[in-house]
């Protein structure tokens, strides 16, 4: 907990801040602070919903992100229970109506090393990998399991960004299966690998998670994998259009050898 001065210290710099979420020093020591956003109103949660019955697929399932002090809410329990769970998450420092504050675990996220080191980019990859089939043997799940939420610092991958909480949509196992997919989805068109190795790699991984977690991600494997017919060139497509099919060609082969 902050005393009133730290507290006032803080809103001082977030009076100059811009950005809803920022990096403010307190006594020398960095730290986190996310102010409230507006409650958010989404329209397609039935389509989602809808489509995640048709298909059979419950990773599917709308996740409400509902904003405001509900989101900050979510958030402050999922970490604060996470961190008690083991979970390499953010230290809740302190929480008010308009803000709350956690600690700094580092700027570099493993979305950034896959881009910037191609040297390494295996070594990096896997260590995701390796991060989410950890969270997930502590009979835990992430929010949005994309690589910009994975903070690499020191060796360590840490989980950020928990301004929702999937198994209030679905069960822990599907919720396992979206982070695998999640994951796979924003990091597949960056690797400058053979596709096979891709899934490859992908499964050595995801054969040691839990049989009912690799049972929803083979489904959604024959599922998703004609996706993989989608162009594979960004321009004039866009990221959204060449992420999907590199996830989806890995898809396609990872259910080939699936067993």
């Amino acid at each position: 907990m902050f005393t009133l001065e730290q507290i006032k210290t803080i809103d001082a710099q977030l009076a100059l801040a811009t950005d809803r979420t920022a990096l403010l020093q307190v006594d020398g020591r960095p730290l986190i602070v996310k102010r409230l956003e507006a409650p958010l109103k989404h329209w397609g949660y039935p389509v989602l919903n809808t489509l995640a019955a048709v298909l059979r697929q419950p990773m599917l399932r709308a996740v409400p992100a509902p904003g405001g002090s509900a989101a900050q809410a979510i958030e402050v329990a999922r970490l604060r229970s996470l961190k008690a769970a083991g979970v390499s998450v953010p230290e809740v420092l302190q929480v008010t109506p308009e803000w709350f504050a956690i600690s700094f675990l580092g700027k570099t996220s493993i979305d950034q090393l896959l881009r910037q080191e191609p040297e390494k980019i295996l070594h990096y990859w896997e260590n995701g990998l390796q991060a989410i089939l950890q969270l997930h043997r502590l009979g835990q799940n992430a929010s949005q399991c994309f690589a910009r939420n994975m903070i690499w610092h020191e060796g360590i991958v840490s989980f950020i960004d928990f301004e929702d909480d999937p198994i209030k949509s679905m069960p822990l196992a599907s919720a396992q299966a979206r982070d695998w997919l999640l994951y796979l989805h924003s990091t597949a068109y960056i690797l400058n690998m053979n596709t096979q190795e891709i899934a490859q790699h992908f499964l050595r991984y995801l054969r040691q998670d839990g049989k009912d977690v690799q049972r929803e991600l083979n489904r959604a494997a024959r599922t998703f994998g004609w996706l993989r017919i989608l162009p594979s060139e960004r321009k004039p497509w866009g990221r959204d259009v060449i992420s999907a099919q590199a996830a989806a060609q890995v898809l396609y082969f990872a259910a080939r050898q699936f067993k």
